[in-house]
Order: C-alpha cells, then structure tokens, then sequence
C-alpha cells in the first residue's frame, strides 16, 4: 500500500511542503505556510488531508558540510514536529535546493507572477526536490 510522505523546506518566515507516494516515488510542490503560531495547526490539518505517514526535512549545513545558525533552528524545529505529530521524521542534505528550486522556477514560469508569489513557489519546490532527494535514496517498500 503507497505511504504518502511530507517534505519540507523550513525557513523562518515561510516553510515549503511538497508531498510524495512511495509506490510512485514522484514528490510535488504542495504549498508554502507562513512559519508563525497557525503553523503547526495548518500542518496537522494537510497530516490528515493527506495521510501522511513519514515527514522529511531539508538539513541545512554550509557547503563544508558545518552546522549553522539556521541548522539550530531546524533541529529545534524537527523537534516540535516530532512531538506535535509523532510521526517518523527523517533528514535530507539540502545544500543548494533553494538555489534549484529558484532555477527549475525561472525555467517554468509561463506567465508573471509578484515576487512574493514567486518566493512562496520556490519555498514548496525546494521542498519538493529535498522529499525527492530522499525518495531517491531510499528503497521502495
């Protein structure tokens, strides 16, 4: 039976969610949210929508591989997703992902969008390609 799995590209105003299927091993863009005090009610909400299973989360570190202040943030983070949905939370490399994310972007754009419209799609890409990084290195079920 196909799981479905969130990914996720934390920022500290907006946090990209992609979402994928284990059976089909594809992630998609599935939304931005803004990372304010309504964040972790909005997530339980698409949690059940969707039946998530799993959760991944981008670990940021600098080229060198080094933790960074955001790196703190996001162990923190991963720690309050892990107690307010108890589901398995898993990490992803994310170096460069915002950088592809805003590039596949560009190379898609059909029409012009405001910049602030263009932020919140590149966040739900980048989350797209970190929930697919890990899709891709994991086994299938």
């Amino acid at each position: 039976m196909p799981e479905f799995i969130l990914g996720v590209d934390y920022g500290s105003r907006r946090i990209g969610l992609a979402v994928g299927q284990t059976l089909t091993r594809v992630a998609n863009p599935l939304t931005t949210l803004a990372n304010n005090g309504a964040f972790l009610d909005e997530l339980q909400r698409l949690i059940q929508e969707w039946q998530i299973s799993g959760i991944v989360i981008g670990y940021p570190t600098t080229m060198e591989g080094e933790e960074q202040d955001i790196t703190r943030q996001v162990k923190n983070f991963t720690k309050r997703i892990k107690h307010h949905t108890g589901l398995p939370v898993h990490w992803v490399d994310e170096r460069l992902t915002s950088h592809e994310a805003e590039r596949q972007f560009k190379d898609q754009r059909a029409a012009q969008l405001t910049k602030a419209k263009n932020k919140t799609q590149i966040d739900a890409m980048a989350a797209q390609i970190i929930l697919q990084s890990w899709l891709d290195q994991t086994s299938a079920p």
